[in-house]
Formats: C-alpha cells, structure tokens, sequence
C-alpha cells in the first residue's frame, strides 16, 4: 500500500462559513478532509503546515514548505506528497517546489474553486485526484505537478487565467501534461522545461513591473532609489521597453541591480529583428536575463531563487540560458 503525505495550507479547499466572522475563512482540517475522502488502497498521512488564505502566503513561506516537503520525500515509507492550497498564490508556490525539490517522487498541488458550503465544492474530487496522482508511479520524475478540474499540469508551465471557474488552471502553450478519465490516469507529455535550482535561501526584495503604453519610468527609478536586489520587467510584446526606459535601464544596471526580461503576453517567447530604440536588441545589449517562456509571475519566483543560490552573477546568468 503506498503511503501519501498531505500538506494542508489553507485556502477555499478548507473555506467554510465562519460563525464570528462575515465570511468564509479556512477552518477544515486533515480529520475533516479525511472523513469526505474515499477510502481508496492508499495510506493517508495529514501534515497541516498552515491554515490561511493563499493570498497570505509568502515565498519565504512556500520555501519552508519545500524544505519541509524535502524532508518527508526522505522518507523510504514515502511515497508522494500532495500540498493543498490556495488558488490566489498557488502558480507561485508550486513553481518554487518545482525550482527547488530534488526528488523523483510525485509531489502534487491542488486547490479547489467553490467554498465547502458551495453546491460546486470541488475540492474533494480535487483533493482525491491529486492522492491518486503522487500514488501513480507514471507520475514519478515529472517535477511539481498541479491537479485542478480533472486535469495534470507542470507546476512550470500552469496559469490561472480565471478567477472564477473550475477550469480556473491552464497552460496556455503547451496544454496539460495529462487527465483523469474515469478510474484511469493519463499522461500526453512530460514538461518541457523543468529545471532544479538548489537553493535554500530566497532573495525576497526582486520587485515585478508590468510595462503599460506610456508608462514613465518612475518606478523604476523608486526601484534604484531603494536599492532593490532584483527587477524583472514584463515588457511589451516579444521583448520591447519604450524608449525613455533604456537610460533608467542602464543606470539600474550600473547600480548592480539585476534585470530579467518576460513579456507581458501569455505565449510566444522573447525576440524580434526591430532595430528602433527600447527593442530586443537594446536589452541583449544591456545584458539582462532573459525568461522567453515564463511570465512575470514565475519569473520573479525564479529570480529570487536563483539569486538566493548563484554565488557570483555568472553563475546567476547560467540559470537563465
């Protein structure tokens, strides 16, 4: 029988109504869960490492959860590890399990949409979906996975672009890695892009600025003002800043701040042949580092890791080819 640990976070999974409050607040925990979950072949552990809303949550936090996560993964008896969370933050906690767990074993994200008092609650379907994912051996050696609605994607390559529906998750370009049909667990294709970055500390003051039309640079000079560690831009189209960024840009650079580059859009990558001022070539030339197939989002989380583990800015740079 395999032995699956689940870490409860919080989140709408465990939200009910709250008798002192005016709303809904997490209050379910792993016996509450445990009582609604079907009794399939799987030995189930409960591991509440918190009780909070996700938009709580902080990549301080969701570090500890890996470390946490790292350690039970240890265990011979362990099999696979679900963590049920939030939807607000859950992209960036899953992506930092991903970036920084160095396990073959299934680890497992998954949340639900509806409160428990919701006709819709979707969370135990979720919740028992996910047990039967980290109990698969099929999903060894994927990265963190994240189950929602039925569906199995990378923690690398999954979005929330719906703050309402239960099809709430997707991968906009590269689809999801499997499903559940019925009682059987289907995998299309293995996540293109995983990548380990052994770190165990975070650099936490990487700021995420989204470019809009005719947005000045202030900002960014704010950003060098508080002499922040990190900027990543999310910059229009396929790498393209206006043109009264670039002197900021350079004196940000002079400063020692490192800048990563992603565009705004949700597919299609970084590079362009245009040779006006503020486009793709004026940022090579910079030297920033590029992140062509992540948003801003994951980008920031990678940025922080990744300065938390690189010991000089060549080996930053290394993480980001």
């Amino acid at each position: 029988m395999r032995r699956i640990v689940v870490m409860t976070t919080g989140g709408t999974i465990a939200v009910k109504q709250g008798p002192m409050v005016g709303g809904a607040v997490p209050v379910l925990k792993g016996d509450d869960f445990l009582a609604l979950l079907p009794r399939d072949e799987v030995e189930l552990v409960f591991d509440e490492f918190a009780n909070v809303p996700s938009s709580h949550f902080t990549p301080a936090r969701a570090l500890e959860l890996a470390q946490r996560i790292e350690l039970l993964l240890m265990a011979p008896d362990v099999d696979g590890v679900v963590v049920s969370h939030g939807t607000d933050t859950l992209e960036e906690t899953a992506y930092l399990l991903d970036l920084t767990l160095n396990s073959t074993k299934p680890v497992v994200v998954t949340s639900s949409l509806r409160p428990v008092t919701s006709a819709g609650y979707d969370g135990i379907a979720n919740l028992s979906n996910a047990i039967r994912v980290a109990a698969a051996p099929q999903a060894r050696e994927l990265g963190v996975l994240v189950l929602v609605d039925e569906q199995i994607f990378a923690a690398s390559e999954v979005q929330q672009l719906d703050s309402q529906t239960v099809q709430a998750f997707q991968a906009p370009e590269t689809g999801p890695l499997g499903r559940i049909l019925g009682k059987t667990l289907r995998f299309a294709h293995h996540p293109q892009r995983r990548q380990y970055i052994p770190s165990s500390r975070l650099e936490a003051g990487v700021v995420l600025l989204r470019l809009v039309q005719g947005m000045d640079d202030q900002l960014l000079r704010h950003c060098i003002t508080d002499q922040v560690p990190g900027i990543v831009l999310e910059t229009f189209g396929s790498g393209r800043v206006p043109p009264w960024f670039m002197p900021t840009l350079y004196e940000a650079a002079e400063q020692r701040i490192v800048l990563a580059v992603t565009s705004r859009c949700v597919a299609g990558g970084l590079g362009d042949d245009y040779g006006y001022v503020g486009a793709y070539h004026d940022l090579r030339r910079l030297g920033v580092l590029f992140a062509p197939h992540l948003n801003g989002i994951k980008t920031r989380i990678k940025l922080m890791v990744a300065m938390g583990a690189a010991r000089s800015r060549d080996e930053l740079r290394l993480w980001f080819q």
